[in-house]
């Protein structure tokens, strides 16, 4: 994937996600899990920069609400709460965890 259309991807889903949020809508958690490792990804790949990610985040957040990310937490008097998820079943082999269902 090239680094614009990354980017433009990245920028497109941040602005979906807080115009639902502006409305509203809180996001699954499954679905800012993804975005936020799509962007993981990209940073990974070198296709941007955690700086750069956090800048386009920050101007994105900032066209949508009218404030910074900051400005917005401080005036809301609340922040994201993330999720914790287990993933302790995970840790067994599919076969063994199978197994153990069908006993």
């Amino acid at each position: 994937m090239k680094r614009e259309a990354f980017i433009q991807q990245v920028e497109q889903r941040l602005e979906q996600m807080f115009r639902a949020s502006k409305q509203g809508v809180k996001a699954p958690a499954a679905e800012r899990h993804r975005l936020e490792g799509f962007m993981q990804a990209g940073v990974f790949l070198q296709l941007i920069s955690r700086e750069e990610m956090a800048e386009r985040m920050e101007a994105i957040h900032q066209q949508v609400f009218g404030q910074s990310i900051a400005e917005r937490q401080q005036s809301s008097g609340t922040r994201w709460q993330h999720e914790t998820l287990d993933y302790s079943l995970y840790d067994a082999p599919a076969f063994e965890r199978y197994a153990s269902q069908r006993d």
